[in-house]
């Protein structure tokens, strides 16, 4: 009697560990690439999950899909067996793999990066997935929001926004004299990059007038009015302890709270939700993927 059991506790072992290693194999992350232009492919990693559902997550202004944040995402999301794509916007660059300086050549521009976004989201709809849901931290967020003013599908249910701000104001460090000279370089056919003040790059932003510009478009009001005009689900989360509050005031919570998106707030986090509140994001944004199967 005793033989028997021990056989069979190790027979039930065997089966466990064979189990973990089919489940960890179906979550073994691959990269993918498509085709930008005949010259420009970008890149992304994908994870297929057991589940209906897929998130397309995009990061933040300049980073990666290596991100810390946007680690911490994917790994919280594939544990509940979702598939998770995260693409690397290009910003020009063929399969770009390295977060850009602000002093590196900036060429691209908001409407290719929003371009690109479209183009996952039809790569996972030929993959045959119709429950879509889109991520975005910081810029990555803004980005989105716009994707889905522009380009609405159908496969779309949901869109969850973190750290959501804008990219042009006063109190963000915008310079008139920045978008003055730009404007009038455009005005005069002249591409020359230059060196602007933009969010935390200041004085050393290197690029051209036209990609300077293109992400000036993003105004604190037209995100709000953006915010009220997406027809499908919107959360936004945001850290009560994020630095910019400093910048454009605590009452952006407020004003966020007045538009059609759901507003919760992380109470101690900051615009990374970093530390332990890594943790109560990530509970968050599965709480907030979940009810798609309610």
């Amino acid at each position: 009697m005793a033989l028997f059991t021990n056989i069979q506790t190790k027979f039930s072992s065997i089966l466990i560990f064979c189990a973990a290693i089919l489940f960890s194999t179906s979550s073994v992350a691959e990269t993918v690439s498509i085709p930008v232009t005949k010259t420009l492919h970008a890149q992304a990693e994908f994870v297929s999950g057991a589940s209906d559902i897929a998130v397309l997550i995009n990061h933040g202004f300049l980073t990666t899909n290596k991100f810390s944040t946007v680690q911490s995402l994917i790994n919280a999301i594939k544990d509940q067996g979702h598939s998770v794509l995260s693409p690397n916007l290009t910003l020009g660059i063929n399969m770009r793999e390295q977060s850009l300086k602000c002093n590196s050549l900036h060429t691209h521009t908001l409407e290719e990066d929003v371009t690109e976004i479209n183009a996952w989201v039809d790569w996972l709809i030929a993959k045959g997935y119709q429950k879509i849901v889109l991520l975005g931290h910081s810029s990555g967020s803004q980005e989105l929001l716009l994707s889905q003013i522009t380009h609405p599908k159908p496969e779309v249910k949901l869109a969850i926004f973190t750290s959501l701000f804008y990219l042009n104001g006063k109190d963000l460090g915008t310079l008139d004299s920045d978008l003055a000279l730009a404007k009038k370089l455009i005005d005069t056919n002249q591409t020359t990059p230059q060196k602007f003040s933009f969010l935390f790059c200041q004085k050393n932003y290197l690029a051209t007038p036209e990609s300077f510009l293109s992400y000036h478009k993003l105004t604190r009001q037209q995100n709000l009015d953006y915010l009220n005009a997406i027809t499908i689900p919107s959360y936004t989360i945001m850290g009560s302890a994020d630095k910019r509050y400093q910048k454009v005031g605590e009452n952006w919570l407020d004003e966020l709270k007045a538009t059609k998106t759901h507003l919760e707030v992380i109470e101690g986090a900051n615009h990374f939700f970093s530390s332990e509140h890594e943790f109560d994001l990530q509970d968050k944004i599965n709480e907030i993927i979940n009810t798609l199967n309610n």
